[in-house]
């Protein structure tokens, strides 16, 4: 069960495919009660999820129209795990959406930001994605200001649209287009 995605570097990040040996970590990020609030799991979150996800993950090359890609989010000073990012295509593969989570302790260093800018410019400048998506809970402000730092447009509140078990939830869109990701990267 291999995986020929090439990592994606930024200044301070690694972006890369992840392995079974993440499973325990990701367990333990999406276990956090805070971190799954205003997710679609429930705490604690077994490290057999964790692992089925990751298999499920690595059994493709990379992101696949149709499907899920989590990428482990990895400090390069010091080669630890801070989080992950993830990334659907839609079946044409013209449209993205784009996920991050962090664990607790790597908050408020910008590196969902980071992260979520290198997989944006993945999406836009390698896989010719012409729009990008993103949602969130409509009280998950931190969640929303990574996404308006990037530079995503609130599109809009789908109401009661998001389900977790049997509880249900509005649902923030965000939107973001490749012609205004250029612009911005050209400024840059």
């Amino acid at each position: 069960m291999g995986t020929s995605f090439e990592p994606l570097m930024t200044e301070r990040l690694m972006l890369r495919a992840m392995t079974l040996d993440d499973a325990e970590d990701l367990a333990e990020r999406r276990s956090d009660t805070a971190t799954a609030q205003y997710q679609d799991w429930r705490a604690p979150y077994p490290v057999e999820r964790a692992r089925a996800l990751i298999q499920d993950v690595t059994s493709r090359p990379g992101p696949q129209p149709g499907h899920w890609y989590q990428l482990a989010v990895v400090r390069q000073r010091d080669d630890r795990v801070v989080g992950d990012v993830a990334i659907h295509l839609t079946e044409n593969g013209r449209t993205a959406e784009v996920g991050y989570t962090l664990h607790p302790w790597a908050r408020g260093h910008y590196y969902a930001t980071e992260a979520t800018a290198r997989l944006v410019d993945y999406a836009v400048f390698d896989l010719g994605v012409h729009r990008i998506e993103a949602s969130t809970h409509p009280h998950n402000v931190q969640s929303i200001k990574v996404l308006e730092r990037i530079g995503f447009i609130h599109e809009g509140i789908r109401r009661e649209r998001y389900w977790v078990d049997d509880e249900v939830s509005d649902d923030a869109m965000f939107g973001l287009l490749a012609r205004e990701w250029r612009a911005r990267r050209a400024q840059d």
